[in-house]
């Protein structure tokens, strides 16, 4: 199976509808992501009887003909386009990925004009009203895609109205009409992903890409930033933890993968819930490693810890965001300074490599709490731990950070927020900020500044880490990566330059909008 060309599993029983599904993410700074909510969309549609083809564009040098010639060649009755993320929230290194979007869907309009296109992925829960009418598309699914998906495409097969599908986003007029979701909301009852039937699973292994877990979607953390709620809603809804051991069994087993990465909202909450998943895949005996970059210090036990690390865990990433009570506190993190730091003897204590994440200028920052945020980031990176650092952080619709931003005059009221727009706390000075970072990043290299991720150099030493098979994660080597990139940028390797601007020619936005 090749990524860029049209893959195919046909369903056991006779197809009604041919559908083309297309992923138009191709972001591959740091490393690729797979796309597990296409295949969990793919095995959806097949299992309810149609004939169902995925195209990939992650490894496509020309993604627009790509799209052009898969839909010719199919001649889809129906088309799918999953739209990751709007941008990569980069304040630095900005990359704005609708207008790719936009250019892929112009293509497959052309190529298969009698299509109806439905579109889903992350980006629609977080701004579906704004991303629907930019992309022009005829449908848009919220909630669970797989329900959503079959429910429009078996109705679009029989030649039924559309308007009951439940989770269906659609045009009325002028206005855009959103249905909810229906009632039934396990988990357990949809189809698994099997990513490897649908995708290059090691291609996107070759390029240091690990493959996606989910044991829950939801979340009840209530961050001023994030879109979670939106996207999966509020709540958990968990999947039983031998179906998620099953998962990883089966992965293992058919498609040979070895190291799986959690990607719930926050893997460790509920904490029961979280044990109870460990134990499941303890009794399968695999030899499996296992890593998560979304582990909060709002749920940590000794106990918890022992469990992850009995199932293969080695390494995680903690969204600290902070070490300083006030900017913890506007944030709504749900836990405080001494906890962070609780949190970090515990980790160190049951011996997981972590990596530290933290979010700069958000609401009650100063340059004084970035100090205390500095000065913990360096007692970790001491202790052998590393740290990634971003700067501003993005606004998104309907969250908490959207009506701190439009009381404070960053955001305009009735902004759609599709164009990348960035909250900085007016008590900074965004150069200021950034030089301030850059200077604790040349001083620890197990620290990396938001902008160095996005370089044209580390994808190519995270594959070469992949190919020549050292351990992950990869960001363990981060202090290596930093000093080759270094060399190489002092030897004029061009390559280095980020994907968009660097500090030394950067603006700071008007109104908090970045231009694209």
């Amino acid at each position: 199976m090749t990524i860029g060309s049209i893959t195919q599993r046909t369903a056991s029983r006779s197809a009604s509808s041919r559908v083309l599904l297309v992923s138009t993410n191709r972001e591959r700074s740091p490393q690729p992501v797979v796309p597990n909510g296409v295949a969990c969309v793919a095995s959806a549609l097949a299992g309810a009887g149609h004939d169902v083809r995925v195209l990939d564009l992650c490894f496509t040098n020309d993604p627009v003909a790509a799209a052009r010639d898969a839909a010719r060649s199919l001649r889809p009755d129906v088309i799918g386009v999953s739209v990751r993320n709007i941008d990569n929230s980069d304040t630095i290194a900005l990359r704005h990925y609708t207008p790719e979007a936009v250019e892929v869907l112009a293509a497959l309009r052309a190529a298969a004009p009698h299509a109806p296109v439905l579109a889903g992925g992350a980006a629609f829960g977080v701004a579906p009203e704004s991303l629907f009418r930019e992309l022009g598309v005829d449908y848009a699914v919220a909630g669970d895609g797989e329900r959503a998906s079959v429910a429009l495409v078996d109705t679009l097969a029989a030649g039924r109205p559309v308007g009951s599908v439940a989770g269906l986003v659609r045009p009325v007029g002028d206005r855009i009409v959103f249905t909810p979701p229906g009632e039934d909301a396990n988990l357990d009852a949809l189809p698994l992903p099997r990513v490897h039937r649908w995708l290059d699973v090691a291609r996107y292994q070759r390029h240091g890409a690990t493959v996606p877990i989910q044991t829950k979607r939801g979340c009840v953390y209530k961050c001023v930033y994030c879109t979670y709620r939106n996207v999966e809603g509020w709540g958990y809804r968990l999947r039983e933890p031998g179906a998620v051991a099953d998962e990883i069994a089966e992965l293992y087993r058919d498609a040979g993968v070895t190291h799986f990465d959690f990607v719930d909202s926050t893997f460790n909450s509920p904490p029961g819930h979280a044990i109870d998943v460990c134990e499941a895949i303890v009794r399968t005996e695999l030899p499996v490693r296992l890593e998560t970059m979304n582990f909060t210090p709002a749920s940590c036990s000794d106990d918890l810890l022992a469990a992850m690390r009995r199932a293969g865990f080695t390494a995680i990433g903690i969204t600290a965001e902070s070490a300083s009570d006030p900017v913890l506190e506007r944030l709504e993190k749900g836990f405080d300074a001494a906890r962070v730091r609780e949190v970090a003897q515990r980790v160190t204590r049951a011996g997981l490599r972590t990596l530290w994440i933290f979010l700069i200028g958000g609401p009650g920052e100063t340059p004084a709490t970035i100090e205390d945020t500095l000065s913990f980031a360096a007692e970790r990176l001491r202790a052998g731990d590393a740290v990634y650092a971003t700067v501003g952080l993005r606004v998104y619709p309907g969250t908490t950070l959207h009506r701190i931003a439009i009381d404070e005059g960053t955001v305009a009221v009735g902004d759609s927020l599709l164009a990348p727009t960035f909250y900085l706390s007016p008590a900074l000075d965004l150069p200021m900020t950034v030089q301030r970072l850059r200077i604790f990043a040349r001083e620890y290299p197990r620290c990396m500044f938001s902008a160095d991720a996005r370089s044209r150099l580390l994808p190519l030493l995270t594959r070469f880490a992949s190919l020549i098979r050292l351990p992950r994660p990869h960001w363990r080597y981060m202090g290596i990566f930093q000093r080759l990139a270094r060399s190489a940028a002092g030897a004029g390797y061009t390559a280095l330059q980020p994907l968009a601007g660097t500090t030394a020619d950067y603006q700071p936005p008007v109104a908090g909008r970045v231009a694209t």
